[in-house]
């Protein structure tokens, strides 16, 4: 097996090295030309964006530190379209499909559309949905010149095949648009995406067609001369619309329907920074367009289209503070995306393992990299919204979900075992199974719960509804189904999976409090004036505390860093999340390894003991508090 893989890898690179040694002058004469030429028309385009006035000043959302020109990403664009009609003319008119001259001819005017968008962008600023707009209407001439996504394994229809490709074409013009935020961080993504799908169609068997990425990635090189940091001339949006324009819509020209996947596959991980980021972008203000201006701490509230600084490159500047260093760790996230895409077209019987191992690993690193600010605005607005929801919107909310949910298990239950689905099953079966579970839940009182102050007794109750109400189906469909060998396959999947999801969805305000709370905690232990404090005990007052803190996350200023218990035997264990440092004689220790300026003490103590304890720590230089929730006579 090893030896079959590795001899498709020689055939691989065997094919690979005898089309470079065919066409070699070719694909050095596109890189090194438009080199040239981006070498050459780059001073002279600076020159004259600082003439006609189109300077980026320092201040603001800007990170550069001096006047720098912008608008130079138009000799990237004369680069590019001056060497591709080189090409064409002394390649006799064609360059091999499916790039022609009438592609040529269609893109010229569609890309010059939007640098034209973006020259006046850069010279006078235009409002977003201008900017859009010119964006949509490239993109239009685009598919209206034959640029078609098409469909995914079967053929779309005439408008949804028009929405997708619009909508792929902008977002890519604004993935590359938004990461143009930094000294050479757009055109070096640009360059290592055109490199990466230049090698992934000279894999496939498809050499014409990497001229013009071989083209594009000497326009990009030429360009970061003068734009790696210190920059001397930036992009502007002339420029990094017209990159994404093109890393967009070459790829749609190279493939055919069933090859559509594997065609984007290489662009989307190619484009897997600025892509990301631009996810990020949306997800973050449109949830910060949704919170009140109390929470957020704004006089208005945010707006959709509204810039900032928590894009990828602002985070990682403010951890490195080096351009050279934000550049060169996106260089290298991105040649790794490139590297994986190419291993996945070589390996392609064993693409999926190496996939699925690549996207656990992206889920660890994103989850991590999210919490600070995706997911704790994300947790204030749900903590927000949740205060605001009436009691008696919840009950048919929850009765409408759980006759979704039950009939969803049903359905799945049935393509399990591999039993009939259709209209039939559903008029007789369906009834039988999700009438009963229904009615126990309504003679349970699960309706007139309050979930968001449940315990586990209440949970208890639940399950013991559903499992009795399943039971009760079962038996009904042992009667009428008897000679059916698979009903008890089904009854027993049915019940098994039944209880998750109508459990699942009443605790998801614990999980999602629990979660903003591990968020909120993390986020206080870097903000300034936090108050850090040791908790002295861990029993149920400790518990109290922590769900009192929940029910205030987005307004706490203090985060707990451990716990301190005197029994031994609790020790490095985990307490609700929070871990049990030591016993009191280590107070000293503790407090200085971990920075602490305050104890909370969290367990029902006599008063000599509090004042005790209360004496050490305060000669610790630490404040003291007690947490008390304790009934009084009045």
């Amino acid at each position: 097996m090893t030896v079959d893989w590795l001899g498709g890898v020689f055939d691989y690179s065997g094919t690979v090295l005898s089309r470079l040694a065919t066409d070699g002058l070719k694909y050095v004469a596109a890189f090194v030309g438009s080199l040239a030429v981006s070498l050459l028309l780059t001073p002279l385009v600076r020159e004259a964006a600082r003439r006609a006035g189109m300077v980026d000043m320092p201040g603001g959302r800007r990170i550069n530190a001096h006047p720098v020109p912008r608008g130079g990403g138009v000799a990237v664009f004369i680069a590019f379209h001056l060497m591709l009609w080189i090409l064409f003319r002394s390649l006799g008119g064609d360059l091999g499909s499916p790039f022609t001259v009438f592609w040529h001819k269609r893109f010229l005017l569609a890309s010059g559309l939007l640098a034209i968008v973006g020259l006046v962008d850069d010279k006078h600023g235009i409002k977003p949905w201008v900017k859009l707009g010119g964006q949509v209407a490239a993109a239009l001439m685009l598919y209206m010149s034959g640029v078609r996504v098409g469909g995914l394994f079967v053929a779309f229809p005439a408008w949804l095949d028009c929405v997708s490709t619009v909508l792929w074409i902008v977002t890519a013009v604004n993935a590359f648009n938004l990461i143009d935020g930094m000294d050479g961080l757009a055109a070096g993504l640009a360059l290592i995406a055109c490199v990466g799908m230049a090698g992934s169609l000279l894999f496939m068997g498809h050499s014409a067609a990497t001229l013009p990425y071989l083209v594009l990635a000497g326009a990009c090189l030429g360009f970061l001369r003068y734009n790696f940091h210190p920059a001397s001339v930036f992009l502007g949006d002339t420029g990094s619309m017209f990159l994404g324009l093109c890393v967009a819509t070459m790829p749609l020209m190279t493939g055919t329907r069933k090859e559509l996947a594997a065609s984007l596959g290489m662009p989307l991980l190619a484009m897997g920074v600025p892509i990301f980021d631009t996810l990020l972008a949306v997800w973050r203000r449109s949830v910060r367009a949704m919170l009140p201006s109390g929470i957020t701490g704004l006089k208005s509230r945010l707006r959709v289209m509204q810039p900032d600084k928590d894009h990828l490159h602002h985070r990682l500047l403010r951890d490195t503070m080096s351009q050279k260093t934000v550049a060169f760790i996106l260089y290298v996230i991105s040649a790794a995306l490139v590297a994986l895409g190419l291993g996945g077209t070589l390996l392609k019987a064993r693409a999926p393992g190496l996939f699925l191992i690549a996207f656990i690993v992206a889920i660890f690193v994103v989850v991590r990299h999210l919490e600070r600010v995706e997911l704790w605005d994300t947790g204030r607005l749900i903590v927000h919204k949740r205060g605001t929801i009436r009691l008696g919107i919840l009950m048919p909310a929850y009765m409408a979900y759980d006759v979704i949910c039950l009939c969803a298990v049903w359905v799945f239950a049935r393509w399990e075992t591999g039993m009939a689905i259709n209209r039939a099953e559903l008029i007789a079966d369906l009834p039988m199974f999700v009438v009963p579970v229904f009615v126990m839940l309504v003679a349970s009182k699960t309706y007139f719960r309050v979930w968001s102050r449940a315990q586990i007794r209440d949970f208890a109750v639940l399950g013991l509804a559903v499992l009795s109400g399943a039971g009760i189906g079962a038996g009904i469909a042992w009667l009428f189904n008897e000679d059916d060998p698979g009903v008890i396959r089904f009854i027993l999947v049915y019940s098994a999976f039944a209880i998750f999801p109508l459990v699942g969805v009443r605790i998801w305000r614990d999980s999602v409090g629990g979660l903003m709370q591990a968020v909120e905690r993390r986020v206080l232990l870097d903000k300034p004036g936090t108050a850090r404090a040791l908790a002295y005990g861990g029993g149920l007052r400790f518990r109290a505390l922590l769900r009192e803190m929940a029910e205030k996350s987005g307004r706490n200023e203090r985060v707990i860093l451990g716990i301190i218990d005197d029994d031994i035997n609790l020790r490095g264990r985990i307490i609700a999340g929070y871990k049990v440092l030591g016993v009191l004689d280590e107070l000293p220790e503790m407090a200085r390894s971990n920075n602490a300026n305050s104890l909370v003490i969290t367990c029902e103590l006599e008063e000599s003991k509090q004042r005790e304890i209360a004496a050490r720590a305060r000669a610790l230089g630490l404040s003291v508090t007690l947490w008390a929730c304790c009934e009084n006579s009045l």
